[in-house]
């Protein structure tokens, strides 16, 4: 039985300048495509999952 935190959102990537966040750090994208890019290289270098949750904001999850 695995018990403890495994899941965790490590950060939000968005097109929309007036989201705020207390607890996740949040990059701002200029438009769609730097928005992909900028979701794809923090993915990577943290080794976690994008998720599209809402029109133009990614979260990059580790799972």
């Amino acid at each position: 039985m695995d018990i403890g935190l495994n899941d965790y959102i490590i950060a939000i990537v968005t097109t929309d300048k007036d989201m705020k966040s207390n607890t996740v750090p949040i990059f701002y994208a200029k438009d769609r495509d730097d928005l992909e890019k900028r979701s794809l290289m923090i993915s990577k270098c943290v080794t976690g999952m994008v998720h599209d949750v809402l029109n133009d904001t990614f979260i990059i999850v580790k799972h």
